[in-house]
């Protein structure tokens, strides 16, 4: 494969494996979640396309290594079969991570239910959007942080609001890596969950405006301020 080659399957989604001969197909799922259908769907394409191995990656996807070039279009084509796909690279929204706070007796919000609207709204809706680097949300259940949703460019945690009720907690400009920092919290909670999405469009949209080619989110805010950011919000 050429580098242009290499470049353009990564944009796809595909990763090329250590020794350059074959690449791991990242499949996106929906916060985590799939189906015992599309379970069955995964272990067959690895056994057929792939080494026979599933890898479960920190962003709850799912990658199949070992599937030559050749077979690209072959393996989505069984996985589109079942409602799987390959993709979450490039510099857009990336694949949401949520907790089970929904199902977890610590849950104070329904974390698959705010998740999956966000896959469908901002990771779907957005997908042929090109932001100035790559954007990831998480969201938890609560404060005990297992997704570390501050750890993401927007982290959204449930809470309880003043007076009972519940609300969510929102975090800016936190990220991973050998320099990752927690994000900063923003002053006031957030209510039900369309104003967490209408939260969420506003930022990703400000951040397309004004961050700059290859800037990622907390970088913008360290030059720009997190203060006017949400005074603009």
């Amino acid at each position: 494969m050429t580098n242009e080659e290499i470049k353009t399957l990564k944009g796809r989604g595909w990763l090329l494996n250590k020794g350059g001969d074959t690449l791991s197909a990242r499949v996106v799922t929906v916060n985590g979640k799939v189906t015992a259908e599309q379970m069955q769907a995964l272990a067959a394409a690895a056994q057929r396309f792939g080494r026979g191995e599933v890898v479960l990656t920190s962003r709850m996807s799912v990658e199949v290594p070992g599937v030559p070039a050749s077979m690209v279009e072959e393996f989505e084509a069984a996985l589109a079969a079942v409602g799987l796909s390959v993709g979450g690279t490039g510099p857009r929204v990336r694949p949401v991570v949520a907790c089970k706070g929904t199902l977890c007796p610590h849950g104070l919000i329904d974390t698959f239910s705010l998740a999956e609207k966000i896959h469908r709204r901002f990771y779907e809706g957005w997908h042929d959007v090109t932001l100035p680097a790559k954007f990831k949300i998480g969201v938890g259940g609560c404060p005990n942080n297992c997704v570390k949703p501050n750890l993401n460019d927007i982290g959204i945690v449930g809470a309880v609001l003043p007076g009972g009720g519940r609300g969510y907690r929102i975090f800016l400009g936190g990220h991973w890596g050998r320099t990752g920092a927690a994000g900063r919290e923003v002053p006031s909670l957030l209510p039900d969950e369309e104003s967490v999405l209408a939260f969420v469009e506003k930022v990703l949209n400000f951040y397309r405006s004004n961050g700059l080619p290859g800037e990622r989110f907390c970088k913008m805010l360290e030059r720009l301020s997190m203060v006017e950011l949400c005074k603009m919000v």
